[in-house]
């Protein structure tokens, strides 16, 4: 290592290197923890919700993929496949890989779109964000 130059560097001046250690920008009691538990679904997806678990179940809209997976699950042959664990249940609703698994409904999964798309906070949010904001949940 060279000289420091005399313009820019003194040498009895430090380098700098732990001038900013104990220095905090973004102090704990700014943030808020803003975390739930759970979702309590009220309104328009208590209906969904309900719907949903009515078209994996019974009547006429009985689901292949629903009868796939509860299949998958069984251990009757003792054999298990390795998809069965991406296929859960809660509260009667069949989950994939944490998301809600909604039946082929047309009118069930257009609902779904449209809760979605005609937000009361924000009109109109477009193809992609409608999307986003669909697969985040279904």
């Amino acid at each position: 290592m060279g000289k420091p130059d005399p313009l820019s560097r003194r040498p009895d001046h430090g380098d700098g290197s732990s001038d900013n250690m104990d220095i905090v920008l973004l102090k704990p009691e700014f943030f808020a923890v803003r975390a739930l538990q759970g979702l309590i679904a009220t309104g328009k997806e208590d209906k969904i919700l309900w719907d949903i678990r009515w078209g994996n179940r019974k009547g006429v809209h009985e689901d292949v993929v629903a009868k796939a997976a509860t299949a998958l699950k069984s251990t009757r042959s003792g054999v298990r496949s390795v998809r069965s664990a991406e296929w859960s249940e809660d509260q009667g609703i069949l989950m994939f890989r944490g998301r809600i698994y909604v039946p082929n409904i047309p009118k069930l999964r257009r609902r779904i779109v449209e809760q979605h798309y005609d937000s009361c906070v924000a009109e109109h949010p477009g193809r992609w964000k409608t999307l986003e904001l669909v697969s985040r949940s279904y």
